[in-house]
């Protein structure tokens, strides 16, 4: 193998697959970049046996080949390179690599090719397509309700729900809170069943990461034990999390009581600054903030022994019944960062029961939170 490319570019295709590299596996393969050079690019591939994530881009190549490398030596090598040309190629005995970049030459030992492993790629047929902007943030907004607690896996990744009628409803909980979005994907194939998968939420965060930035359409494929994600230059494949995700429809109020418009910034920025004050008082609830709705006026109360007190008050359109409640203040900030909306469209059934939040202009979006229960 002997390429030629700028170090630019390539850092950004090892940025790109470093994610899915084994960190801690008695497998050395697994901790490895696989490489290949064909055509007029350079192919970089890794995997976990969880999730596999390839890349292609463009590149001078001489002589075709393939190599597999330790990725932290190349990876901590190639982000100090100077930003020029550099070249890569194999050396006759086959256990190693040089680079060579401006006057100087570093030489990397390789693995053996063969025991890299390889998937089907019978099984990466799409099933349907979707805009990556669309998914990027579809993504941002479900994901902040997934869990963090790895002994309820189910907890830790997203539903997405195939409907009969061709739209994706995409959820995450962790009991506490619950995201809901509704995307319509275009159907690739005409006899594709409903079904429900869950995808880890380590997936969904890379798919958005790499085509956060990047409009193009997305083919999506399925099966019962895997997921792909593919677009022009790039490819993640992952195992799909085995389990039942609860009936989240069930705690989804029906009796709304109270109904607010407010801008979405204005209720952010105000309660981001009761936050500072809201830290500490209410040991593991989090930090807690009440909120008393008066006509129009919506107060803003937290209060820290040690730091002092916040009172803010700012007004909305409100349509319903005054009443109080309180909130972990993370979870509130937490959707407004994603809503992606000028105003928001908060529901109330009671100070006891769980809070809805969306955007003014849209149905697609939901965010349940549940209210904390203080003297």
């Amino acid at each position: 193998m002997l390429i030629k490319c700028h170090q630019e570019e390539l850092l950004k295709a090892v940025n790109i697959v470093s994610r899915a590299v084994a960190t801690s596996t008695p497998i050395p393969i697994l901790t490895g970049i696989f490489i290949t050079a064909e055509d007029s690019s350079l192919t970089l591939e890794a995997t976990d046996m969880e999730i596999r994530i390839r890349h292609r881009f463009s590149v001078q190549v001489l002589e075709e080949g393939k190599v597999v490398i330790p990725a932290k030596h190349f990876t901590d090598l190639v982000k100090k390179l100077p930003g020029t040309t550099i070249e890569i190629g194999t050396l006759e005995d086959d256990t190693s690599i040089y680079i060579k970049y401006e006057k100087s030459q570093v030489k990397l030992l390789s693995y053996e090719i063969d025991e890299f492993p390889e998937i089907n790629e019978e099984l990466t047929k799409p099933l349907l397509s979707m805009d990556s902007e669309l998914l990027s943030e579809s993504i941002r907004q479900v994901s902040i309700a997934t869990s963090r607690d790895e002994s309820r896996p189910v907890f830790t990744g997203t539903l997405f729900n195939l409907e009969d009628d061709g739209s994706i409803t995409m959820v995450a909980t962790d009991s506490h809170r619950l995201a809901v979005k509704k995307i319509q994907p275009t159907l690739l194939e005409e006899d594709i069943s409903s079904l429900e998968i869950i995808i880890p939420s380590k997936v969904l965060g890379e798919v958005g990461r790499i085509w956060g930035d990047i409009k193009e359409d997305l083919h999506i494929g399925f099966s019962e034990s895997h997921v792909f994600f593919k677009g022009k230059d790039t490819f993640i494949y992952s195992r799909l999390i085995d389990g039942v995700f609860p009936n989240y429809k069930d705690v989804i109020p029906e009796e709304i009581k109270t109904q607010l418009l407010i801008s979405t910034d204005l209720l952010y920025e105000s309660l981001g600054r009761a936050s500072l004050m809201s830290r500490g008082e209410f040991k593991g609830r989090g930090s807690i903030i009440k909120i008393k709705l008066e006509g129009n006026n919506i107060h803003i109360h937290s209060f820290s022994s040690e730091i002092g007190e916040v009172n803010e008050t700012i007004t909305s359109d409100k349509d319903g019944e005054d009443m109080e409640i309180a909130f972990n203040v993370k979870y509130m900030l937490d959707v407004f960062k994603v809503l992606n909306s000028e105003k928001a469209k908060i529901e109330f059934s009671g100070s006891l029961s769980p809070a809805l939040v969306k955007p003014s202009e849209s149905n697609s979006y939901l965010y349940l939170v549940l209210p904390i229960r203080i003297q």
